[in-house]
Parts: structure tokens; sequence; C-alpha cells
């Protein structure tokens, strides 16, 4: 053999020895991925993709009518047809102990939870600028007091004057008459008997008399004039000490509310006051002034939010039982005092209030409770209300159950019912359904979570 084809031989074998090339697997991540999302699918949509038996469906009314409904006296071991959460809180509301001045803390003299009297001092504020106000009030109003005291003593000085000078008036009146006697005597007498020249004396003297005698009237006017002016003055000057005494009141009033006390007698819910925190009554903070937050702890009630779905058997007056974990062995009665006028659009329900009879001292506001609302007893004095009463198509009814359809899941479950009167094609129900609850028409053949597909009548 020659040479080339020995080459061309070994060639051949390493070829045949060598391993085959390996396949790519990369094809399998796409291939998971598309399982994976198969597999979410059915999932999440299995109730969907399942055939469901078609089923009509009627929803359950509430009608207004004549019920009987006891006093919550009577009812309190009656049957629960509902239950909601609810939280303690003051009824009808706290009350919040107000600084009613500008000023700094300087004292408090109570803690949070601590019981205190009407009255009672809760804390104090740095007095210092209200004494220095009431001080220069004071000094202010002694100042006006002494200055009216000065002009007073100028009106009696004016009155002692005015007399002199009536003195005097009445001097010149005297001299006066005297001088137009004289003159008059004269005239009488005649020219032939008296001289001329005296006649003339004569009424010179006594047009000098007279012109004293309204110099001295006209004194007399000017210091009247002046005494009526001072009067006014003294009128002005009352005024203005009546201003001074009111800056002197205030003064103390401030001074006095440097103390801020208890408005209630109760205990304090929450503190909202240390020393060296200022207190401002004329912020836009609701609590800018507010010190303490006080309640009445023989006077509680719990805020229910009930759901909607259960707000048509809520009613003012009905009863209920109240249960908290703090006191698991204890049960409280209560009753419904009021509904708030707004719904809950977010939490889907209706906010009542539910006066806590006789509470206990370890109850504080905001601790969570469960709310038993409960139905008229049959027992003890009734009255009669208008109330709401359950109505369902007869069609409904299967025995003494009804079934009803899951509105998240439409798969039915069968409920027990009791039954009351029956009108035209429907039928009272009792007990055992809620307004709004759609249930099947006409059930046949029905299993428990059964999956339908509900179409109206």
């Amino acid at each position: 053999m020659t040479p080339s084809s020995l080459n061309s031989l070994s060639r051949h074998r390493n070829d045949d020895s060598a391993p085959p090339p390996q396949r790519s697997r990369a094809w399998l991540l796409p291939v998971g991925i598309l399982l994976g999302f198969a597999l979410l699918f059915l999932l999440l949509f299995r109730d969907r993709l399942l055939p469901a038996t078609p089923v009509e469906s009627a929803q359950v009314i509430a009608i207004p009518g004549e019920t009987e409904i006891t006093s919550p006296a009577t009812n309190r071991d009656a049957a629960v047809i509902f239950q909601a959460t609810g939280w303690v809180e003051p009824d009808p509301w706290s009350v919040k102990a107000t600084a009613l001045i500008d000023g700094v803390i300087d004292q408090v003299h109570v803690l949070e939870g601590q019981k205190v009297e009407k009255g009672e001092l809760i804390a104090t504020l740095i007095t210092d600028d209200a004494k220095l106000m009431l001080s220069a009030a004071e000094h202010e109003l002694s100042r006006l007091e002494a200055a009216r005291d000065a002009h007073c003593a100028g009106i009696l000085r004016t009155i002692e004057e005015m007399k002199g000078v009536q003195a005097q008036e009445k001097s010149a009146i005297a001299v006066q008459e005297a001088a137009k006697d004289r003159l008059d005597r004269l005239k009488r007498t005649g020219a032939r008997a008296i001289a001329e020249r005296d006649i003339v004396e004569a009424r010179l003297d006594y047009e000098k008399v007279s012109a004293l005698v309204r110099a001295a009237e006209s004194k007399v006017s000017e210091i009247s004039a002046g005494l009526n002016e001072k009067s006014y003055e003294t009128l002005a000057m009352e005024q203005m000490i009546q201003a001074g005494q009111v800056a002197v009141d205030q003064a103390k009033l401030a001074l006095s509310r440097t103390e801020i006390h208890a408005p209630i007698s109760g205990r304090v819910l929450r503190l909202l006051a240390s020393p060296g925190q200022k207190r401002m009554l004329g912020m836009d903070d609701p609590d800018s002034s507010t010190v303490a937050i006080l309640y009445d702890p023989e006077k509680l009630q719990v805020r229910v939010d009930v759901p909607l779905a259960d707000a048509a058997l809520l009613q003012v007056g009905q009863a209920a039982r109240i249960r908290c974990n703090l006191l698991p062995d204890h049960t409280f009665h209560g009753q419904v005092t009021r509904i708030v006028g707004e719904a809950d659009i977010q939490r889907n329900t209706l906010q009542a209030k539910v006066v806590i009879e006789d509470p206990h001292d370890a109850l504080r506001p905001e601790m969570l409770c469960r709310v038993e609302f409960l139905e008229a007893s049959s027992g003890g004095p009734a009255t009669s209300t208008r109330g709401l009463g359950l109505w369902i198509p007869q069609a409904a009814l299967d025995g003494n159950r009804v079934w009803v359809i899951d509105p998240d899941s439409q798969r039915v479950s069968a409920r027990e019912v009791t039954t009351g009167g029956t009108h035209d094609d429907r039928q009272e129900i009792l007990t055992g359904l809620r307004p709004g609850e759609r249930i099947v028409l006409n059930p046949k053949s029905l299993s428990a979570n059964q999956r339908v597909q509900a179409s109206n009548p």
C-alpha cells in the first residue's frame, strides 16, 4: 500500500471513532413558559371553562309591613339575626379641655387614663405675661380715677368762684338800683331846683353801675358754661374709667385662664400637651389649643359598621349583645340609638351607634367589639311597628329549604328557611335569608356547590 492510501485509511478510522454532535435544548424554555401560562389560565378560569347548569333566579326582596317588635328589656335572650364588628367610643362624644388664651404650658397635673372631677386642675400656663398685663391695667385704671378726682376738685373750685361772682353781681345790682333811684328823684325834682351837672353825673353813675352788672352777669354765664363743659368731661372720664375697669377684668380673666380645669367629671382619654409646649387658640389646627380630651366612662357606645346586606334588618331601639376580647366571659347588653345618615361606599357598610348599658370600668375607647343584633322576642309586651318583611317566589321553595347562589363563584348551596304567610305567588320568609340574595327558581336535581348559570325569569 502506498503512503497516501495509508493516510486516507487512518483519517477514516478517526472519523468513525468521534462522538456524535450535541442537539440544542433551548426549545424547552418557551415550552415551559407556555405550559405555565396554560396551567395558570386553567386555575384562574376553570369555573368559566367548565359547563354550568342554566337555572332561573330571583332576588330576595324586603317589603315594609307590620311586624311585632318588643322592647329591648324583654328580648335579651332572643335569637341573633346578624353580627357586625364595632369599636367602643364615648357616648355621645368626647369633651376637650381647651386653653382659651395663647401661652406656653408650665405644668401638667394629670396623666392619661386618670379619673378627674369637674373643675379639677389639669394644666397651667406660664403666668408672667398675664400678671404684667393685669398690673398695667390696674395702674391705668388708678391713673384715670386720679384724673377724675382732680377734675372733680376743679369743678368744686369753679363752683366757689361762681358763688363769688354771683355775690358781686348782687352787689352791683343793688348799687345799680340805688343809682337809678337817685337819677329818678333828680329827674322828678326838675332842672330849676337841681343843677344839670348833678343830673348828668347821676346818669353816668347809673350807666357805670349797669355796665358792672352786665359784666357780672356775663361772668356768671361764662362760669356756668364752663361748669356744663366740665360736667360732660366728667361723663367722658367716667366712660374711660369703665373702659379701664373692663381692661382690668379682661386681664384678670386672662390670668385665670392660665389654669385649665376639667370641663366634666370623667377619665382622661388623651393628653395633647406637655410642659414647654405652646398652645395657640387662633390656629387652623383644630387641636392647637387642646390640652386634654376627656370622656365619661359611665357613658359608652359602640360604633358598628353594618354590611349593607344586613342593614335592612337594622332599626333604632333594637336590642343587641356586645362582647369584647378584653372581658371574654362578660356579655354587655345594648340598644341601637341611631343610624347615621350616610353609608360608606368604600366599605359597603352603614354605621350604627349601640349604647352600652352598665359599661365595665375596664372598657376603653377604640377597643374592638363584636355586636350581635337580636330579633324581636315573642315574649313580653309587644308593639306593632313598621318593619321589613322578606319575600320570595313560591317556586323557589324546595321543601323547607332554598337554593342560594353565591355571587362570586356562581355556585349554589341549600339553606334551611322558616316560612310565614303567603300573598299571591309570593312566600314570606321569617329566617334563613337576607335581602338582596339571589335564589334558584324551580330547583331540580341540584347538588351542593354545583356551578350554575343564573338568568332572570
